[in-house]
């Protein structure tokens, strides 16, 4: 399946390495890109759909949750939906991230 990248993630991920910068953490998105595409590269999607639904204001409603942990920290929240033969990236959030509408 080919993966997308919304707008919104793009811009999510912009904004994590402002909020990682705020606590002078090296910035991180694009190794954190580059997993999030591994990991559904990874996926078989014919056995089993990761993560959970979730409903979040002003977003599609079929999104799904999954958590993507690096290294020891906490795990990323990736929020994403699958269409026909993609898989579109929404969202991605650090948990101590101010929280989501």
């Amino acid at each position: 399946m080919k993966t997308v990248w919304r707008k919104s993630a793009i811009t999510s991920l912009v904004e994590l390495d402002q909020w990682r910068n705020s606590f002078e953490l090296p910035p991180i998105a694009s190794y954190l890109k580059d997993t999030i595409q591994l990991y559904f590269a990874k996926q078989d999607f014919s056995i089993y759909i990761p993560g959970r639904h979730v409903l979040i204001r002003k977003m599609p409603v079929d999104l799904r949750m999954v958590l993507i942990s690096i290294g020891k920290s906490d795990p990323y929240k990736v929020f994403y939906r699958i269409t026909t033969n993609q898989i579109e990236i929404f969202l991605i959030r650090h948990p101590h991230q101010r929280l989501l509408a």
